[in-house]
C-alpha cells in the first residue's frame, strides 16, 4: 500500500462506478442500499454527464400484465438473436425499475402519483421527463445517500488480481494527478462509442468497452452497432414522427413507397418507429436520384400538422431541451421560415451501443465487473440483431433497468467480498501505459486521426449498406487511422485524453467492421448486399470477440433457444 501511496493518489471503495450519466448513478444509489462506500467517477461533470441532457425525455415503458405480449415483440423484431434470459427480465422488470426511479425523486411527468404513459407507437407507450433536470436530481439524490463523487478523472483501464477485476487506474484531466481506485466490485458505466460524430452526444467514445476488452471481458454482437437517426439539416435534434411527411426533391411523399403499411397508421402515427428502416427509406431515395429529402409544413393538414407537432403537447417542463415550438425552433436555429419554404431533411450518424457481454444480472465474463447502461446494451442481446437506439425510448429504459440490477448484484458481492489485493506491478504497468503518449512530438493532431476515422464508420455504404469489398476499404481506412496514432502529438493531459480517446474508437470501429465482414448474410440492423437473405442455418448465432494476447479473435456460439 505504502508503495502504492507513492505512485499515485489510491482511493479504496467497495463499489467503484466508472460513469456519472444515468445508468452509472442509479447504480450507485441502489449500490448503496448494501455497500458502505459507492465511488462515481467521471471524465466529464457528474449530473451534466451522459446522453440524458440531450436526450427527448422518452423513455419506453412495457406494463407488467403485457410482459407476455412484449416478450413476443421483442424476440420477433430481435429476428431470433435475443438473449431471451435478458429479454425475458427487461419486458418483466421495466416498468418497477422505472418505477422505483420515479419514487427516488426522478422529474418523470405524474398525475396526482401515477405516472403518465402517453402512445409511443403501435406496440409500446413511453413515460416522459424532463431531461434539463433529470441528472442533476439524480446527482442530488446519490449525494445524499452519501456515494463519493470524482469529476474529470480519466479512467484507461481495469486493475486486475489474476482474472479478478480489483479497481481502476486513471489520470486527473485538470491536474494530471494519477489515481488508483481500488474496489471489490466495479461497474462500467461510460456509454458505448458516438465517435464524437453528433455535438450532443460526443462525451462517449468507447473507453470503458477498450478497457473491459483489455482486461479480458468477452464482448458480443458488435456488427449491430452503428445506426442513424434523422433531422433538420444543420439542427442536432431528431424530429418525431416528421418521417410520415418526408417528400422527395420533386415534392413526392415516398415513405408509404417503402412501407405500404405507413399509409393505415393511426393514433400517434408512429407504427414503424425504426430509425435504421426510415434511413434505409431515404437512402435509396436519394440513391435514386431523388434527393434531397424535404418537409413542407404549408402542405400539412391540420390534423397532419398536429401530428408532426405532437411533443409540443407536453407540459413545458416536459419537453426536450431547444424544442419549445417547433415551427419557432426552426425559425431560431436554422434561419429558415417555415411558411414561406420547405425545410431540408437528413439522416444523422449516431454511432451505436456498446457490445460488453453481460448476463441479465449484468454480469460480465470477468469477476467482479458489471457493464450497465449502453456500455453492455448489445452485449446484453436483450434487443437481439439491431441497437436499442433503433426503436425511441429503449436507451433510458435500459439504462434505469440495467443500472438498478447492475447496482444492485455488485453492492451485494462487494459486501460479501474480501479485501482486495492490488498488484504493485500490474498497477505500475498500467500506469506507464496510461501515461506513455505524453509529450510525444508529432506532425498530425488527435483529432486528425478521428476525422479520418470518420470516413470508415458515417458513411451509409459503410453501415447501412454492407458488402464485403466496402467493408474491407472501410478496415483499411482503420488501419491508417491506427496507424496514425503514433504519429500524433500529445502535448497536455488534455490532448492525452483525446489520444486515449481515439485509441478506443479505433477498437470500435474496427470489432463493428470486422464483425460485420464475418456475418455473411442480412439479419435486422445489419444488411449484406452481397448476402441479402437471413440465413438461419449458419447464423443463428452470436459473434463473440475475446482478447488473445493483444490480438481481437472472432468466434460464434449458438444462440440458445
Amino acid at each position: 500500500m505504502k508503495q502504492l501511496d507513492r505512485m499515485a493518489e489510491v482511493i479504496p471503495t467497495d463499489v467503484l462506478i466508472i460513469g456519472g450519466g444515468i445508468s452509472g448513478l442509479l447504480a450507485s444509489v441502489k449500490a448503496k442500499d448494501f455497500a458502505e462506500k459507492v465511488l462515481v467517477v467521471d471524465k466529464g461533470g457528474i449530473g451534466w454527464a451522459g446522453q440524458v441532457p440531450f436526450s427527448g425525455g422518452d423513455c419506453a415503458v412495457f406494463r407488467p400484465e403485457d410482459a407476455e405480449r412484449h416478450f413476443r415483440w421483442l424476440t420477433s423484431v430481435g429476428h431470433g438473436l435475443n438473449n431471451r434470459d435478458w429479454a425475458r427480465a427487461f419486458v418483466t422488470d421495466m416498468y418497477r425499475c422505472i418505477r422505483e426511479a420515479a419514487e427516488k425523486g426522478l422529474p418523470f411527468w405524474m398525475d396526482e402519483g401515477e405516472l403518465v404513459a402517453v402512445p409511443f407507437g403501435k406496440s409500446y407507450n413511453a413515460f416522459h421527463f424532463s431531461p434539463a433536470k433529470f441528472m442533476i436530481r439524480l446527482q442530488q439524490i446519490a449525494v445524499r445517500k452519501d456515494v463519493k463523487t470524482l469529476d474529470k478523472v480519466f479512467v484507461t483501464d481495469l486493475i486486475r488480481d489474476g482474472t479478478n477485476v480489483v479497481g481502476a487506474v486513471g489520470f486527473g484531466l485538470v491536474d494530471g494527478k494519477t489515481y488508483v481506485m481500488k474496489a471489490r466490485a466495479t461497474i462500467i458505466a461510460n456509454g458505448s462509442c458516438r465517435y464524437h460524430a453528433q455535438r450532443n452526444f460526443s462525451v462517449n467514445t468507447g473507453e470503458g468497452v477498450a478497457m473491459a476488452f483489455r482486461a479480458g471481458a468477452e464482448l458480443m454482437n458488435a456488427e449491430f452497432s452503428n445506426t442513424y437517426t434523422f433531422g433538420f439539416k444543420g439542427d442536432i435534434r431528431r424530429r418525431v414522427p416528421l418521417y410520415l411527411f418526408f417528400e422527395n426533391v420533386n415534392g413526392e411523399r415516398f415513405i408509404e413507397r417503402y412501407f405500404p403499411e405507413m399509409a393505415t397508421a393511426e393514433g400517434s402515427g408512429q407504427e414503424l418507429l425504426d430509425f435504421y428502416q426510415i434511413a434505409d427509406a431515404v437512402t435509396k431515395e436519394t440513391e435514386a436520384g431523388r434527393g434531397p429529402i424535404y418537409i413542407d409544413f404549408r402542405k400539412l393538414s391540420k390534423e397532419e400538422e398536429a401530428l408532426a407537432l405532437q411533443a409540443d403537447v407536453l407540459p413545458v417542463e416536459f419537453q426536450p431541451v431547444g424544442r419549445d415550438n417547433l415551427l419557432d425552433a426552426i425559425r431560431k436555429r436554422l434561419g429558415v421560415d417555415p411558411d414561406r419554404q420547405r425545410i431540408e431533411v437528413e439522416l444523422q450518424f449516431c454511432g451505436g451501443q456498446g457490445p460488453i457481454r453481460i448476463d441479465s444480472e449484468c454480469k460480465t465474463t470477468l469477476k467482479g465487473l458489471w457493464a450497465v447502461g449502453d456500455a453492455g446494451s448489445l452485449g446484453s442481446g436483450y434487443m437481439g440483431a439491431r441497437a436499442s437506439g433503433t426503436f425511441g425510448g429503449f436507451g433510458i429504459a435500459f439504462a434505469i433497468v440495467s443500472g438498478l440490477k447492475g447496482g444492485l448484484n455488485a453492492g451485494k458481492y462487494a459486501v460479501a467480498s474480501n479485501e482486495t489485493k492490488t498488484d504493485y506491478s500490474e498497477v505500475e504497468s498500467l500506469k506507464r501505459r496510461m501515461l506513455a503518449p505524453l509529450g510525444k512530438k508529432g506532425d498530425i493532431l488527435v483529432n486528425d486521426v478521428i476525422y479520418q476515422l470518420h470516413e470508415a464508420v458515417i458513411p451509409v455504404k459503410y453501415n447501412l449498406h454492407r458488402e464485403r469489398s466496402r467493408l474491407n476499404e472501410a478496415l483499411s481506412i482503420i488501419e491508417k487511422a491506427k496507424n496514425g496514432l503514433a504519429k500524433t502529438e500529445v502535448k497536455d493531459y488534455h490532448s492525452l485524453s483525446r489520444y486515449h480517446q481515439a485509441e478506443s474508437m479505433v477498437l470500435s470501429a474496427e470489432w463493428t467492421l470486422r464483425s460485420a465482414l464475418m456475418r455473411e448474410e442480412s439479419r435486422g440492423t445489419h444488411h449484406r448486399a452481397d448476402y441479402p437473405n437471413r440465413d438461419d442455418v449458419k447464423w443463428l448465432k452470436w459473434i463473440v470477440i475475446k482478447r488473445r494476447e493483444e490480438e481481437s479473435v472472432f468466434s460464434t456460439e449458438s444462440v440458445p433457444v
